[in-house]
């Protein structure tokens, strides 16, 4: 996944159709790369298609790296990814980092609860945020690889300095943004070392982190 990240962001900063060509240098060298952005193109189009059940409204979903800057009005929530037995100790093998911008989230919540933005509670914005997290974490969950351990915990609200040391201080295994700039949205997995498991000790129990379901 990181490789072609790597590769979308050479592209893109040169030419968007040479593309094609760039990968199939790459596939000559690594065939297994093909696979991968095959399976990237399908989280692009599946993200989109969740955005639209949800909300009514079209959104193209790109993989690139978010705006670092977090807007005052962003919302910001987490789902953690852990591994183990059931009924065993098991630890954080990765996290969904979910940013939105203050007019999709009232669109987001709108729709959810059928009733104008201005008659949304705070509470009402964060469960349609939490549970867009929910959906877009079980979408993104085969990025891992094997997850035949793997359990999707409970979505969070993240303040913004959370969100910032989670996304700055682990690599991105997968990001996606809003290719319309006018629309902000950024989608994001981490992965924590097999060996540390989530390296990040911050609280991220924040005043309705849990979902009311």
């Amino acid at each position: 996944m990181r490789f072609v990240c790597a590769v979308c962001q050479h592209c893109q900063r040169l030419r968007q159709p040479i593309l094609a060509d760039c990968l199939r240098f790459w596939c000559k060298l690594k065939p297994a790369l093909w696979r991968v952005f095959v399976q990237l193109g399908a989280l692009q189009i599946k993200l989109s298609e969740v955005w639209a059940s949800l909300t009514g409204q079209a959104c193209a979903f790109e993989a690139a790296a978010p705006d670092p800057e977090l807007l005052v009005d962003d919302a910001c929530f987490s789902l953690p990814i852990t591994e183990g037995l059931t009924g065993y100790a098991s630890h954080v093998r990765a996290r969904v980092l979910l940013r939105l911008g203050r007019r999709e989230l009232g669109l987001l919540a709108s729709a959810m609860f059928g009733r104008p933005c201005v008659e949304l509670q705070p509470a009402d914005e964060q469960d349609a945020g939490m549970e867009l997290c929910n959906i877009l974490s079980a979408c993104l969950l085969d990025c891992l690889g094997d997850t035949s351990l793997a359990h999707l915990g409970l979505p969070q609200v993240l303040d913004a300095s959370s969100w910032q040391q989670l996304y700055q201080g682990t690599p991105a295994l997968v990001q996606f943004v809003a290719a319309d700039p006018r629309q902000r949205m950024a989608v994001i997995m981490i992965e924590f070392p097999a060996e540390t498991g989530e390296a990040c000790q911050i609280d991220l129990q924040q005043p309705g982190s849990s979902s009311s379901e």
